[in-house]
């Protein structure tokens, strides 16, 4: 078996840690591309959310390089990502691709079907005691693939040089790639934190801080969404993505559940006390908990015509006027164009400056 599967942050270098333990042969898909989205696009659906088109490139591109087998999770709920993989092994069969399509659905939908999802994922012998240990590798590698990629945005607007600390994480991630045990993991995550805390900072005053939201594959996915992350800490912005990968895998399993995501749920209920799909609601709570952290805006990515997050973009504008809170809402798809999106987020913290600096002048017209 050779197996593929979609690009979604840094899944694939935990992935590449986990199936070679399992004895499973993966090809991860080329890094995603102008080619990449061309593929998905002509060949999905005209209305069909953006991701489906991106992933379904990369699946067609794993198979061009002799992938036999798709692995695709599932969704729930209104959310059309639950229809993802339907559509996508329906287009590969059309186009006469002789592949295996091995889909995991959530275990609502039949413990048996999960089983036996899992059964062939984790190379057709499932022992719980060899899948509990490459997991939990696996597991921990990702997590630390975020807490990297959370520190690239934290201080890229603090250390005075940004080239140090875009290095220092790249070959952290690079290294983590060869990691075959948890002795590994630990020797290179304690050294990637020494040489993170060792780049020089720069004095400045408090700055601008922004937070995001949205839709779990777009928020997450730098080469979709135009590396916002970069951008925004170039512009001496802090940056702080409530959407997680790790915390979205850990609400879809069953038995588990990721505590984030209910404080989340729990501070949108003024707002919305249902689940809308997605991650409609994750969107609305999180920016009502960025309010009362005390940012200074939110920018909202999603893909265009994403049902949950639309309902939620209403309900956003309502949180924003409530807690003073500017909002910037941005769809994607294979539309949109990187120079009309730099063109907005300057705007928008051009915005964010012009109201911290209006906010100090009144506060001190109000001392004098």
């Amino acid at each position: 078996m050779k197996a593929t599967f979609p690009h979604l942050a840094h899944l694939d270098i935990a992935l590449g840690v986990l199936y070679p333990t399992l004895g499973v042969e993966i090809i991860p898909p080329p890094a995603i591309s102008k080619k990449t989205i061309e593929i998905g696009v002509k060949l999905a659906p005209q209305n069909a959310c953006f991701p489906l088109k991106v992933t379904l490139g990369n699946f067609l591109e794993g198979i061009e390089m002799g992938a036999d087998t798709v692995f695709m999770a599932g969704g729930v709920g209104p959310c059309r990502f639950g229809y993802y993989g339907q559509v996508q092994k329906l287009i590969i069969e059309d186009m006469g691709y002789d592949v295996r399509f091995v889909l995991l659905d959530h275990p609502r939908y039949g413990w048996k079907q999960f089983l036996d999802a899992i059964k062939i994922m984790m190379g057709g012998r499932f022992s719980l005691v060899r899948a509990k240990r490459a997991a939990t590798l696996a597991w921990q590698i990702l997590r630390f693939t975020e807490e990297l990629e959370n520190s690239r945005r934290s201080l890229r607007c603090q250390v005075e040089d940004t080239h140090t600390l875009d290095t220092t994480i790249d070959r952290t991630l690079e290294q983590l790639r060869s990691v075959d045990h948890m002795g590994k993991l630990v020797r290179i995550r304690d050294q990637a934190r020494e040489a993170l805390r060792e780049i020089p900072r720069q004095k400045q005053e408090r700055m601008i801080r922004v937070g995001i939201v949205g839709e779990v594959y777009i928020a997450q996915e730098k080469r979709i969404n135009f590396n916002i992350d970069r951008l925004l800490g170039d512009l001496g912005v802090y940056v702080d993505n409530s959407v997680s990968t790790v915390e979205y895998i850990l609400h879809t399993l069953p038995f588990v559940r990721s505590q984030e995501k209910l404080e989340a749920w729990k501070l949108a209920k003024p707002y919305l006390n249902r689940f809308v799909g997605g991650e409609g609601i994750d969107s609305v709570g999180s920016t009502v908990r960025y309010a009362q952290w005390g940012f200074d805006g939110v920018i909202h990515l999603y893909p265009f015509t994403c049902m949950p997050e639309v309902v939620a973009k209403g309900i956003m504008n309502q949180v924003g006027k409530d807690h003073d809170l500017p909002i910037l809402h941005l769809a994607i798809d294979e539309h949109a164009g990187e120079a009309g999106l730099v063109t907005r987020v300057e705007a928008f913290v051009d915005v964010l400056e012009r109201r911290r600096k209006m906010g100090r002048k009144t506060l001190e017209a109000v001392g004098r």
